[in-house]
């Protein structure tokens, strides 16, 4: 019997490939669909997924019904993509944490600056995680320094990756790329002064120029009538724009009054948070500034004075919060024009007037300091202003000019400082005021307890009175309150004005901690870092570059737009140490570009002209410049103020310029006594070259 079975097919030939291919049996490929309708599933047919109604379906006539809808596939997929990346990112810093946790201290503090830097983080961790499997700890600090960006010493490099906000990297910069040349000579208003002085009437109110300045920082300022407050015939538009500019300018640094509390008794005419003396100070200071717009404020400047000063004589006396703070006004710009005697004179009253009101200098419990929660809200705020700005004030002079200390602040709130009791009212401050006023009230608290221990007057150099224990502990003090800073307090070259100076007054501070362990040949090593070369130099070093740059940037963002005399500070620091710097091939750079500086501000500020002075003759002395360079300079520092007229003549300050030479004779160390020599070294220097040349 003949089985039933399949027909085997013959073998392939050995020449199968030569076959023609029009008779091969092209294998159809199984057509896959990302998912089949429910009846398909069920009895394992071939869907191909079509919406709304699949082939076998249709045929069939059967209900064709999708378990999840085909147009939302794409979606699940694409999150599930998303997720398993957001699950690998995890992953990944969560090793850079486990890295930070393990790594010994000085590679972990590496790994945190690169990853702070703007180079790539993957790059910045596998630096020093090494392989998969492999770890790789690197043992070398200056290996790990060679793939970062520049710094002059490892404690800056620490400084840099532990309290960014004050020590951000500094990136090499081009100097080409800047919008201004950094040196180029400032250029003079347009605007001149010859006949102005005899045109000012009351039946005519001068209005200056504006085309440089922003529009009103407050609306309400565009009601303002100016002629109720003062008799300099100016008109409201002039006003309302020099009010601003104060606002914006100086009262985001010094915060003398409450903004918002003035202006309303300024426009609606009321005297409780507004005065003529008041107004008079304010109009004065804003006329130095106003300068950069129309040198014709000038004039309008000596007007506001000569009121100002009458009122101080009339009102002087009264102690009352609106009075303390057109005082400090008043004394602020006394001292950047150079009337020193008055300004030491407005200085001492305000001063007085802050302890009769109880202001600061007083216990917290104390009766008078409880009592000023029983104030209106409103009363409160204006106080906080007063109190903390007189105090800021005072602290600066500590600091510059060696003036007695205050030993307790305020004991009221910071103004703009986040309230968590019920005990005092909100404060908020405008917008355009920024965090600096508040952030400086902090930090001047922490300066004066170095201010009162520095300012001893008992001809004992600082080095040997202070041990390197309270310096250093004062300046982790400092760096633990700027690490609590917010991103908005961090600085880069757009950053508003206050910011930057902000930053700037920081750095000053440092420098005058470490200043008197700088100088002599003992050398002290800093216990609360981990590099090696923590020692007062270093970090004096460290916030010298950070100042170097502020200054820069500031020279070519922000200066050319205005005259804020509150650089000056940190001016006086860099020229005080580069000038004495020859052999640093970068120190004629920075000091040309402080010198282009006060040539700027010398236009609004008399007193520049003599700063600008007094540090050309510690230049030659020191041998940075010739004679033939600082009498160049001088002349094009005295060509930019040649509308001041006599006004240079009674220029008195008793600001230091030499910090080094304060230590042991403040008398000598002032501007005026530095400045005052410039003819002579000048004329020295010149006979030495000549004697040379013979």
């Amino acid at each position: 019997m003949q089985g039933n079975y399949r027909k085997i097919q013959p073998a392939p030939r050995d020449d199968a490939d030569e076959i023609d291919r029009k008779f091969r049996v092209a294998k159809r490929k199984r057509q896959h669909v990302r998912i089949a309708c429910n009846p398909c599933r069920e009895k394992k047919r071939a869907c191909n997924g079509i919406e709304p109604t699949c082939d076998q379906c249709q045929t069939r006539s059967l209900a064709c019904i999708y378990r999840i809808p085909p147009k939302t596939v794409d979606s699940t997929i694409k999150i599930q993509k998303q997720l398993d990346t957001l699950q690998h990112s995890f992953n990944h810093y969560a090793d850079i944490v486990e890295q930070l946790k393990t790594l010994p201290e000085t590679d972990a503090l590496k790994l945190l600056q690169r990853l702070r830097s703007p180079a790539d983080v993957n790059g910045a961790f596998a630096s020093l995680q090494g392989s998969v499997h492999t770890r790789i700890r690197l043992s070398n600090h200056r290996t790990a320094q060679a793939i970062l960006p520049t710094t002059n010493s490892r404690v800056e490099f620490e400084l840099t990756a532990l309290h960014g906000i004050v020590y951000p990297t500094l990136v090499p910069i081009d100097i080409t790329s800047l919008g201004i040349s950094p040196l180029e000579k400032p250029a003079l208003p347009a605007a001149q002064t010859e006949t102005l002085v005899q045109q000012i009437s009351p039946a005519s109110p001068i209005v200056l120029s504006s085309d440089r300045f922003r529009p009103l920082c407050d609306s309400r300022l565009e009601d303002i009538d100016i002629s109720y407050w003062t008799k300099v015939p100016i008109s409201n538009e002039t006003a309302a724009a020099m009010i601003s500019l104060f606002l914006e300018t100086d009262q985001t640094i010094v915060g003398f009054i409450d903004a918002d509390l003035f202006v309303e008794s300024l426009v609606e005419r009321k005297p409780q948070f507004c005065s003529t003396f008041l107004v008079s100070t304010i109009l004065y200071v804003a006329c130095h500034a106003y300068t950069a717009s129309d040198l014709n404020s000038v004039a309008v400047g000596g007007l506001c004075f000569r009121e100002a000063e009458r009122l101080f004589r009339a009102e002087g006396l009264s102690d009352d919060l609106v009075t303390l703070a057109a005082i400090n006004i008043f004394s602020l710009a006394c001292f950047f024009h150079g009337n020193d005697k008055l300004a030491k004179e407005l200085l001492a009253a305000g001063r007085h007037m802050g302890r009769i009101l109880g202001l600061y200098g007083v216990p917290l419990d104390s009766p008078s300091s409880l009592a000023f929660q029983e104030l209106p809200d409103d009363l409160v705020r204006m106080t906080a202003h007063v109190a903390w700005s007189t105090y800021n004030w005072l602290t600066i002079h500590v600091l510059y000019y060696h003036d007695e200390s205050i030993a307790i602040p305020p004991a009221l709130p910071i103004p703009g400082d986040e309230r968590h009791d019920d005990l005092w009212p909100e404060h908020p401050l405008p917008e355009y005021m920024g965090s600096s006023f508040t952030k400086l009230c902090e930090f001047f608290t922490a300066i004066q307890e170095v201010a009162v221990v520095y300012s001893i007057a008992d001809g004992t150099p600082i080095v040997d009175r202070v041990p390197i224990a309270f310096a250093e502990a004062k300046y982790q003090k400092i760096l633990a309150w700027a690490d609590s800073l917010g991103r908005d307090m961090a600085w880069d070259q757009n950053s508003q004005e206050h910011v930057m100076l902000f930053h700037m007054w920081f750095h000053c501070a440092v420098l005058d901690i470490f200043r008197p362990f700088v100088q002599g040949h003992q050398s002290y090593k800093l216990q609360s870092f981990s590099s090696p070369d923590s020692t007062p130099k270093t970090i004096f070093s460290a916030s010298l570059n950070q100042l170097k740059r502020l200054a820069l940037l500031y020279r070519t963002q922000q200066m050319p737009n205005s005259y804020m005399p509150y650089i000056n500070i940190s001016l006086i620091h860099i020229a005080n140490t580069i000038c004495k710097e020859a052999n640093d091939p970068t120190s004629k750079f920075y000091f040309f570009l402080c010198i282009r500086y006060w040539q700027h501000l010398y236009v609004g500020y008399p007193i520049f002209g003599e700063v600008a002075q007094a540090f050309l003759t510690m230049a030659i002395n020191n041998g940075l410049i010739t004679n033939r360079e600082a009498k160049r300079l001088m002349a094009e520092v005295k060509g930019q103020g040649r509308h001041h007229g006599l006004a240079d003549a009674g220029i008195s300050t008793s600001l230091i310029v030499d910090f080094d030479l304060a230590m042991t004779n403040r008398g000598e160390a002032d501007v005026q006594a530095v400045a005052q020599k410039f003819e002579e070294v000048a004329l020295f220097d010149e006979f030495a070259v000549y004697k040379k040349e013979d």
